[in-house]
């Protein structure tokens, strides 16, 4: 407030947006407030004007959408308008025009008359702010009141089976263009594992154009232990030496190393230089990107025959039998809708080639001063399991874009356009191809024999929020309308429903503005500004059957772990917890260090005042954050860290769904719902303690979870952390194999050796796999401690008796054996330390292993896990284990463990009921307490913790993954 002016607490409401504001500040807002609605409203009648205009060819919200209309796209990219229809070889070779200095060249369109420096509308913080009103709005609002799920309805039709139906069947239907009735399958009858691989499609040298299999290992290590030239040479000296001459290697130097690389770097498609030229402000600026072939080196994978029966051609759509009906589930990218809607689109001969692109920067220095900006790609016609490796087969990193930087220019407005300008340009060298073949199609012989038309289509773009806003045009969190996929209101991102409440976007009106010859650029620019979007033609517009819309996904990492977590609700769990005082901190730090340690689960003993940039070490947080902090913030009668623990319940739930691999009809139906549940605690939080403003993107994104797994499958599917890992292998070449100039070229020459190792690697291996199994066909071992699905290991040495085990656990309460077990005091056993547990998911139906010890001295500490066990039919327990040991009586050997019981209570306290805690309880009783079960009663292993305010009362973790929270 200005010196000397009163203050007063009288208010006035606005007479345009009828909001209550001080007296005194209502002038200038009044000006503010009109001139902002006079804007708007303007941008809202052309965005109506262009919808109207548009409407007779509006584009459905579905993912498939049909091929753009012959125009020139990208301003100054080539255009594929003059393709002519159907499959267009051209000989089957990929023709790229080069000069002669190796370089493609492609001018972009010039930003110099762009208008000056936008306003910034910063996030709203406080009433002070008026709610920008949503634009127009391209489909009305769905209705809230239900979750609209049409496609996951049962399967009808005269070809669907009757008889012989069990309990968790599977059925397969399958795309019409497959020509392929309906199957059915009992559930232990049921596989998707590929047929296995002929020997005769085997190389005998796989290892070629290097001279020998010792050659290609050698240059295979030299690249692994990224070893320079001179310990290259050093090296082989020695070995020669060692040898006596005799060495099986032919190198003799650096130099015959480098040119067996050079040969070998023919197998597959390397890495271009291409050249991007853009004028800023009446001058050209050269930008240099490095790109293999995409659609080349798609091709490599389908001739290659170790893949080619593993790919995935047709959609389907797979159902489960749960006594009553055919329950619809998805998983792969191919049993979701997306790829349905796409065959629907093409021809009936046409054969889908599905990607899913990445593209992100990373810094590559210690100290971020050198930077690198990857294109990864996957082929999601594969099986996640080959598609997410790390093997051949998985992740290729096939580009590397430029990156804009100026000092002096950045933050102004021109040059943000600018910079995805040169963006989008820059995608289209890598696209240009898939855009043709992806609307004329392309004729191919498979590696498995078969002939096909392929269409290639990007089905998935994978990005955090902020290069999602790069691929959207978006003009990111400060926007009118943040969310790179839906119309959603700044200020309403934080109200969430069953389903999107509002329209997605719509690429057709937008391509209508920016055509639009009559607007000016500064018309254009308040025209876009209410959809949030920048005045610059989006690459995958032109991309046949790419809705960029919805092929943008939700990503976990980041919207979840490494965002909403970690920088919003564990920040504000941080803020609360220093202000309750060192003993608060020192309290919670403790009781994370007392969570027992969980497999893949990292283990904590200070929380409160650290950071992590490792999304992983967020996610295991929040895993425990409830269990180890409630005593903390009910002790202290914290009502703001209480209702921050029923938000952050809340988010725990959403996170364990939404990782789910396996999603069906009733899990969608929970997220939703849970969806609506953690919407309604956020706003009762912020409602009771404002300091906080919630509307922000990673708040209102998951919104479009439940469409985007109906669309593509499971989260896994579009999730950054595979792609993410791949940044360590670019650091590593840049860090250990690079001198630092000229830093692409030589990442990308090093990135191509290792994607060809990793080629020829996969040959060796499988050359190996077949004739070991022909020279010596594998026996299954005998396993004198399996017992069923339960391995026992680590035994002691020498044997024991039950009147040594009475005699050690004498201090003890009572251990007798139930009834049920006679076992004489003398009869010997022999102790166990180790138990492998297999069990079957809830989630997917496949085997996992939880690995847990008994074991007084293991690493130095000793460690006691929990199991869940199988009481009877209908009733389950949990346990610590205390002693587990095979038995030997009456000629027959038995596994069983001394455990000590924990009841699941039943009649849950409110604040079990507020936090979603699963509270198991000691028996009072000595001899109920401790008791003998069979090791085979043990169905998996827990993670159980004490519950702080009450001896004798436990928590059971149902965070700790998918398949324990579904059985809870």
């Amino acid at each position: 407030m200005a010196r000397g002016r009163k203050t007063t607490a009288i208010t006035v409401a606005c007479p345009i947006c009828g909001k209550e504001y001080n007296k005194n500040g209502i002038g200038s807002h009044k000006v503010a407030c009109q001139r902002r609605a006079d804007t708007e409203r303007a941008a809202q009648a052309q965005y109506a004007a262009v919808q109207q205009a548009t409407a007779g060819g509006s584009r459905a919200q579905g993912l498939v959408i049909p091929p753009p209309p012959s125009s020139p796209g990208l301003r100054g990219a080539p255009s594929s308008a003059g393709s002519s229809p159907g499959p267009d070889n051209v000989d089957n070779e990929l023709v790229i025009e080069q000069d002669r200095g190796g370089a493609t060249h492609y001018r972009g369109p010039s930003v110099e008359d762009l208008p000056e420096p936008e306003e910034v509308h910063p996030a709203p913080r406080d009433e002070d702010q008026a709610a920008p009103p949503s634009p127009a709005r391209a489909s009305p609002s769905p209705s809230t009141n239900t979750l609209r799920l049409p496609t996951f309805r049962a399967p009808t039709g005269p070809d669907l089976p009757s008889n012989d139906l069990r309990v968790d069947d599977f059925l397969t239907i399958s795309h019409p263009h497959a020509a392929t009735p309906p199957i059915h399958k009992h559930f232990d009858d049921f596989t998707r594992t590929p047929p296995p691989i002929s020997p005769t499609k085997l190389n005998n040298t796989p290892w070629h154009p290097f001279k020998s299999r010792e050659d290609f290992e050698f240059a295979e290590f030299v690249l692994k232990a990224a070893l320079n030239q001179g310990e290259v040479d050093a090296l082989l000296a020695l070995i020669d030496r060692v040898a006596g001459g005799r060495s099986a290697l032919s190198f003799r130097s650096y130099g015959d190393l480098k040119d067996a690389w050079d040969a070998a770097s023919r197998v597959a498609p390397a890495f271009m230089k291409h050249k991007v030229t853009v004028p800023y402000k009446k001058e050209d600026r050269t930008y240099t990107m490095y790109c293999r072939p995409l659609f080349e080196w798609s091709l490599g994978l389908l001739k290659d025959p170790l893949l080619a029966s593993k790919f995935v051609w047709h959609a389907q759509r797979l159902y489960k039998y749960n006594g009553r009906t055919w329950e619809r589930f998805v998983d792969e990218p191919n049993t979701a809708d997306g790829w349905w809607k796409v065959e629907d689109a093409l021809p009936e001969d046409g054969s889908p080639l599905m990607y899913a692109l990445y593209a992100d920067k990373t810094r590559l220095s210690s100290f971020g001063t050198q930077k690198g900006y990857p294109i990864i790609a996957r082929i999601t016609n594969l099986p996640s399991d080959i598609r997410n490796g790390e093997e051949y087969g998985g992740g290729q990193v096939v580009g590397f874009l430029p990156i804009v930087e100026d000092e002096n220019e950045e933050g102004k407005k021109g040059f943000t356009t600018y910079k995805r300008i040169i963006w989008h340009e820059s995608f289209w060298i890598l696209l240009e191809t898939i855009a043709k073949y992806g609307k004329t199609g392309y004729r191919f012989t498979c590696g498995d024999d078969v002939t096909r038309i392929l269409y290639p289509i990007v089905l998935i773009l994978v990005a955090d929020y902020e290069e999602q806003a790069m691929m959207s045009l978006n003009r990111g969190p400060k926007g009118l309308s943040p969310c790179p996929v839906c119309l959603v209101p700044q200020d309403k991102q934080m109200v969430l429903g069953l389903q999107p409440e509002h329209p997605y976007r719509d690429a057709e009106p937008i391509q209508a503005l920016l055509d639009n010859a009559d607007l000016t650029k500064r018309q254009l620019d308040e025209a876009l500004k209410p959809m949030g979007l920048r005045p610059v033609e989006n690459v995958f517009w032109k991309l046949p059957h790419c809705n960029v819309y919805r092929a943008l996904s939700w990503d976990r990492l980041h919207a979840y772990h490494g965002g909403l977590f970690s920088d919003h609700l564990f920040e504000e769990f941080q803020q609360i917890v220093k202000a309750m005082g060192r003993e608060a901190v020192i309290e919670i730090n403790q009781q994370f260090d007392d969570i027992p340690s969980w497999p893949n689960l990292n283990h904590f003993d200070a929380v409160v005042s650290v950071n992590f940039t490792d999304g992983q070490k967020y996610e295991d947080i929040s895993k425990s954050i409830v269990h180890a902090s409630h005593s903390v913030f009910r002790k202290a009668k914290s009502k703001q860290g209480y209702m921050l623990l029923k938000c952050l319940r809340r988010y725990i739930v959403l996170d364990i769904l939404a990782g789910l691999e396996v999603h069906m009809e009733s899990t969608l139906r929970l997220y939703a719902n849970e969806l609506v549940k953690y919407s309604q605690t956020i706003k009762e939080y912020s409602d009771a303690f404002p300091g906080k403003n919630w509307n922000f993107p990673k708040c209102h994104t998951h919104q479009h979870i439940v469409d985007d797994v109906m669309e593509k499958g499971v989260t896994k599917n579009f999730n950054t952390k595979p792609f993410e890992k791949m940044h360590g292998i670019i650091k590593g070449i840049y860090q250990d194999q690079t001198n630092f100039k000229d830093v692409e070229a030589q990442i990308a020459r090093i990135e191509h050796q290792v994607s060809v190792a990793r080629f020829m690697r996969s040959r060796i291996n499988a050359l190996d796999e077949a004739v070991n199994k022909r020279l010596t066909p594998k026996e299954p071992k005998a396993d004198s401690f399996q017992f069923a699905h339960v391995h026992l290991g680590a035994p002691t040495q020498g044997t024991t008796t039950i009147s040594d085990i009475e005699t050690t656990h004498a201090t003890e309460p009572d251990g007798r054996a139930p009834q049920w077990v006679k076992i004489q005091s003398n009869d010997v056993i022999t102790e166990m330390r180790y138990i492998r547990v297999d069990y079957e998911s809830r989630v997917t139906w496949q085997m996992y292993t939880d690995h847990l010890r008994c074991n007084p001295s293991f690493h130095g500490a000793p460690r006691y896990d929990h199991v869940m066990y199988k009481i009877n039919d209908t009733k389950i327990g949990f346990a610590q284990l205390c002693f587990v040991f095979v038995c030997t009586f009456m000629d027959t050997r038995q596994p069983l463990a001394l455990v000590h019981c924990l009841d699941v209570v039943q009649a849950r306290q409110t604040v079990d009921q507020d936090l979603g805690l699963c509270r198991v309880r000691r028996s009072r009783s000595n001899q109920n307490s401790y008791r003998f079960i069979p090791v085979t009663s043990i169905i998996r292993g827990a993670l159980i913790t004490e519950d702080a305010l009450k001896s004798n009362d436990f928590f059971v973790i149902d965070s700790v993954d998918g398949d324990m929270f579904v059985r809870l």
